[in-house]
């Protein structure tokens, strides 16, 4: 059975009220009120997720961990953590970072709009801080069509854009702080007609270097837009370590998941392919809904990538 990706809504056991329906005009004022302000360091806005609720909405739930979304989510940070050197073969962590080379952006995108990126990315960052204790900073970079709020329920705060338009502000002081782990989620912020030249600029370089090599234990996931809708996750490739890209089985046409793929590629080889709601039959010997497939260089072919991770 696959898990099929369903919007947040009433999922947090803090109340914000009712969704926030502001007008753009609005909701520009109060991101301009505190990036305008001399006084940066506010702190996070503190979060405390429902869990039972995210469930219900197709989410890692944190207090039953042995669900099949919670095994399928193993065998996948499980691989990723290998690919970047965070989990040694024997599963122990590594006892230090090479310094100057933290490894520790990654960023998940797609071929297309509607195939689970944003969900993968939320099931992620959310398994990987809560199951394994790891600090762990979810961005939503997909300026354009941002989803991370919404999945969550989330009011809009200032978020990505604001800080690559504000240098003084500090991404430790915006967005959420869960209350009961070690996450923190920023938002997208302030809406940009002009995502792309954010991310090319030199302050998105020096954005990304602050925060990768800030804390050298923290991973940091960027919900990036999908490939072939926009050019920013080739713009963004360029800065990180890992990349998941999100494929829905038996949906997205191959032609299109090879040009996505070559696309990224070109700009980074560090590149895994994740297969999300698979439909498989009983008896399977691997997880259903998420399958997890390494492409170790540009030279290897999609049809040897979808050879299925039993390890």
């Amino acid at each position: 059975m696959s898990v099929v990706e369903k919007a947040g809504s009433n999922i947090l056991k803090t109340s914000f009220g009712k969704k926030n329906k502001k007008k753009k005009k609005d909701r520009d004022q109060v991101t301009e009120q505190v990036t305008n302000s001399d006084i940066a360091n506010v702190g996070p806005e503190k979060l405390e997720l429902d869990f039972e609720e995210l469930a219900k909405n197709g989410f890692y739930n944190n207090n039953d961990r042995s669900t099949q979304l919670a095994l399928e989510l193993r065998a996948v940070k499980r691989r990723l953590l290998r690919r970047i050197g965070y989990l040694r073969a024997s599963g122990e962590r590594q006892a230090y970072r090479t310094p100057g080379k933290q490894r520790n952006l990654i960023l998940v995108t797609s071929t297309r709009a509607g195939e689970g990126k944003t969900f993968s990315a939320i099931n992620i960052a959310l398994s990987l801080a809560l199951e394994d204790n790891i600090e762990t900073l979810l961005i939503d970079a997909d300026l354009a069509r941002p989803k991370v709020r919404d999945r969550l329920g989330l009011p809009h705060l200032p978020g990505l854009s604001d800080r690559l338009s504000n240098p003084r502000l500090n991404v430790n002081d915006m967005g959420w702080r869960l209350n009961n782990g070690p996450l923190s989620i920023l938002p997208e912020g302030a809406r940009s007609e002009r995502p792309t030249d954010l991310f090319g600029s030199p302050e998105a370089q020096r954005l990304w270097t602050e925060v990768a090599m800030e804390k050298s234990d923290r991973l940091i996931i960027l919900d990036a837009p999908p490939v072939l809708a926009a050019t920013d996750a080739v713009v963004l490739a360029k800065y990180v370590d890992e990349i998941v890209f999100v494929v829905e089985a038996n949906s997205t046409p191959e032609p299109a998941v090879a040009a996505a793929i070559d696309e990224l590629v070109e700009i980074n080889p560090n590149i895994s392919v994740m297969l999300n709601r698979c439909q498989i039959g009983a008896g399977g010997a691997h997880y259903g809904s998420y399958e997890y497939y390494e492409r170790a260089d540009s030279e290897e072919s999609l049809a040897t990538a979808k050879q299925s991770d039993k390890g």
